[in-house]
């Protein structure tokens, strides 16, 4: 189950009793890895009213209860890491938006400050801390959220990262916020975490993306010791720089790291197909799963009946 947000959280970002009934329900129906909905890892990275937070002891109490819930239906859990950047939202956060360059967003939001080099260095202790309160609650480890046009992905735009130092310019420089970024979460959560970085490039493609860029990313984030990717597309069967492969695909001929791959996944066939053509190691199922709280459940019986096996238990 990849992270959505539900906005289900209270005013000061604290796990509420719907936020954890919601996620062990959809434990309890067989899911095996559940990665927790964005998680602000600072006051300035909130964007949604009611989203998630770790980044202070009150959280604490909380997210433990929810990684106990997940665990107890028999499920792995990751907490997703996220900062907003320019995608944050002033009236949530309280604070000015950040990004990496002071470029404006799509749509109406405000002018972003630049980060200098030492915001850089502080964000990622923030999100070190947050990957380390996360331990403490008993996760099985962190997402850092690479995607979407949130702070971390920002870097890794030519449109919105036009910056002149180290982190701005080629794509080895984009990337080390970001590399540096999980190295850090690695260091601060431990060698027992599990460490994944979700990422896309439907949202850069416009900019001229292009392979080498991609062999670059996951380069890096090789090198930020992550030990999961997280694909994230806009179809996980569509085809990507006229390679006639998916994205999942090209990425899993440029490591042996494995792969989780998002995007579309709503049947039970669809998430079979994706993971048996070698799209991703493991299939990520969004809204539909949002929807329908039993779908892993039921998706398991139709499996077995399409194989002509007797579900277990």
């Amino acid at each position: 189950m990849p992270p959505m947000v539900r906005e289900h959280g209270d005013d000061d970002g604290c796990v509420t009793d719907d936020v954890v009934a919601y996620y062990r329900r959809r434990a309890a129906a067989g899911t095996g890895l559940i990665i927790v909905e964005a998680t602000a890892v600072e006051p300035a990275g909130r964007t949604w009213p009611g989203g998630l937070c770790a980044y202070t002891p009150a959280h604490l109490p909380g997210l433990r209860a929810l990684a106990g819930a997940i665990h107890a239906e028999g499920a792995a859990a990751l907490l997703q890491l996220v900062h907003g950047g320019p995608k944050a939202t002033p009236r949530v956060s309280g604070r000015e938006t950040v990004a990496a360059s002071a470029v404006q967003p799509s749509g109406s939001r405000a002018m972003p400050r630049a980060l200098t080099v030492e915001d850089v260095r502080r964000t990622q202790l923030h999100f070190a801390g947050a990957a380390e309160l996360a331990m403490e609650a008993g996760f099985d480890g962190v997402e850092v959220h690479g995607a979407h046009g949130y702070l971390l992905d920002a870097f890794l735009s030519r449109k919105y990262n036009v910056r002149d130092d180290e982190y701005g310019g080629s794509m080895e420089n984009r990337v080390r916020v970001l590399t540096e970024t999980c190295r850090s979460v690695r260091e601060w959560a431990g060698a027992g975490a599990l460490l994944a970085c979700r990422f896309s490039l439907f949202n850069k493609l416009h900019e001229g993306f292009s392979p080498a860029d991609l062999a670059t990313l996951v380069r890096g984030l090789e090198a930020g010791g992550v030990d999961l990717l997280h694909v994230s597309t806009l179809a996980v069967f569509g085809e990507y720089f006229d390679t006639g492969r998916s994205l999942g695909q090209l990425v899993k001929e440029l490591t042996d790291l494995p792969t989780i791959v998002a995007g579309g996944l709503r049947e039970p066939a669809d998430a079979e197909r994706a993971v048996s053509q070698g799209h991703g190691d493991m299939a990520a199922v969004g809204t539909a799963m949002m929807r329908d709280a039993d779908w892993s459940r039921r998706a398991a019986g139709l499996l077995h009946e399409e194989k002509g096996d007797q579900p277990a238990g």
